[in-house]
């Protein structure tokens, strides 16, 4: 089955699952983990999004986010294309750290934001550890004020126990240790499309948020084709094929460039090799050219078809 594009829109709220390369292991080591973590607040810095919640499981992660004006795609392909190059050059290993494709769910967080950080908190269950306390690697200790970090907004969830600090914390850890107690409960996850947890309201608003933009793709992309975002790209931006696929550098040709990656990889069924291809490059430099062009950027050219 093919799969479907991300939904990313500004301001959505996603909770991200990525596993290891054949369920092995992604942390061989404490050093590890503080890695990714540092990874993770440098490119927070650098995009913006709000981390809510994370667990890092011996061959798993969970995030709970919140994304601003740049693209969940971008924030995930940075995060773990940096970890992977930095383990392999770590342990002098190649290929593959994570399983294919990240999973993420869009949530409808007005009804789902407790639900979300205690789930992801009691990961640590399904390895045996009964006490969330006893597990440093997830964001738990911080919702109760045993460290402090810059990495995770906290507030949100707290204020809606209290106001006054010390008290909301007492609230937040009487929660989660409800669900010690009730085991992990998944029953509020009834995701539609397999890409969105929340009722019908949320699920027609979340149409609505992009049901305009994928009409004016759809307008130009009939057939799902390459050759279709080709002709889309020089439509949009007046950079010819021929200046796409030659040696031309200046800075309109480079984003028409990173236009066409970005478009192929979300309405194209087509792998990177073919995409380089088109782009007469090597398949190893999309990610590179990709980075050229803000989202903001991306939708003013989608304006231009209205």
């Amino acid at each position: 089955m093919p799969r479907k594009p991300r939904i990313e829109y500004e301001g959505a709220f996603y909770h991200v699952i990525s596993r290891g390369n054949r369920k092995e292991s992604i942390f061989l080591g404490d050093r590890d983990r503080e890695r990714f973590l540092e990874k993770l607040k440098e490119y927070k810095k650098r995009y913006g999004f709000i981390l809510y919640s994370y667990a890092l499981m011996d061959n798993h992660i969970h995030l709970l986010l919140e994304t601003k004006r740049a693209p969940l795609s971008k924030i995930m392909q940075g995060i773990l294309q940096s970890h992977t190059q930095w383990h392999n050059r770590r342990y002098n290993t190649v290929g593959h750290l994570f399983q294919g494709r990240y999973k993420a769910i869009l949530c409808d967080k007005d009804s789902y934001l407790l639900q979300l950080v205690r789930y992801i908190h009691l990961n640590p269950l399904r390895a045996g550890i009964k006490d969330p306390m006893d597990y440093i690697w997830t964001s738990h200790r911080l919702y109760l004020g045993y460290n402090s970090s810059e990495l995770v907004n906290t507030w949100l969830v707290l204020s809606q126990f209290s106001r006054n600090k010390d008290r909301a914390r007492r609230l937040y850890n009487e929660f989660i240790c409800e669900g010690l107690d009730e085991g992990e409960d998944m029953e509020f996850y009834k995701i539609r499309s397999q890409r969105i947890l929340g009722d019908e309201g949320f699920y027609e608003e979340v149409i609505n948020i992009t049901k305009e933009r994928v009409d004016m793709i759809d307008r130009i992309i009939k057939e799902g084709s390459l050759n279709d975002v080709l002709a889309m790209v020089e439509k949009l931006t007046g950079v010819t094929r021929e200046l796409l696929r030659g040696k031309v550098r200046n800075v309109e040709v480079i984003k028409a460039r990173s236009l066409f990656i970005h478009l192929s990889r979300l309405y194209t069924k087509s792998p990177c090799i073919e995409i380089a291809k088109h782009l007469n490059r090597e398949p190893g430099a999309l990610s590179y050219i990709d980075k050229k062009m803000s989202t903001k950027e991306l939708s003013d050219y989608l304006r231009k078809l209205k």
